[in-house]
């Protein structure tokens, strides 16, 4: 709660595997009501080309219903909208290397008093393997290796104003103009 912002993963595929419950101070949606969903759901349509592309190590993510075209993939990564995007991790550089680290700003949808229904968030965070998750391959048996997903912490662009944060705390609010 001491962060101005909120915690958030989701997988390259663009589902929030997780966020804090703190999610519900900044845009209105209650934790359960987020996880295992799609994250572009809540994303403004002009800045889901933008987030979709920093869910891939390489910037560049492969077509929403066939195989990649990065020739460096040798086609062993297949995206359709039932399969998972998948990656061995000796295609990938290092887990400390900056080419997995992300930064940008997205604006998300949001349920709050607000004017123009979005809340623009700034997104920190760097893209880590995603390890225990034991789903099949779509096209043959056995697992796929772990997938890649963005852990990030959220933080809005303006910082809230002293009454917010002292009001954020209070059982119950209201708002009222004479």
């Amino acid at each position: 709660q001491a962060l101005n912002g909120f915690v958030l993963v989701v997988t390259a595929e663009g589902i929030v595997f997780f966020c804090s419950h703190t999610i519900q101070d900044y845009l209105g949606f209650h934790q359960t009501d987020v996880m295992h969903q799609s994250v572009f759901d809540l994303i403004h349509t002009e800045d889901q080309q933008e987030f979709r592309s920093n869910l891939h190590w390489a910037l560049a993510p492969p077509a929403s219903l066939g195989p990649p075209t990065d020739p460096s993939t040798d086609g062993e990564s297949v995206s359709t909208s039932s399969c998972l995007v998948s990656y061995k991790p000796d295609q990938l550089p290092p887990e400390n290397s900056s080419f997995l680290e992300r930064g940008f700003v997205c604006r998300f949808r949001c349920l709050l008093d607000n004017s123009s229904g979005f809340l623009a968030l700034n997104i920190q965070g760097r893209l880590k393997f995603l390890h225990g998750q034991s789903r099949q391959k779509c096209d043959s048996e056995g697992s796929t290796p772990p997938q890649l997903a963005l852990f990030a912490i959220a933080t809005p662009l303006q910082p809230p104003a002293i009454l917010e944060i002292r009001t954020r705390n209070m059982i119950f609010r209201t708002k009222h103009k004479l």
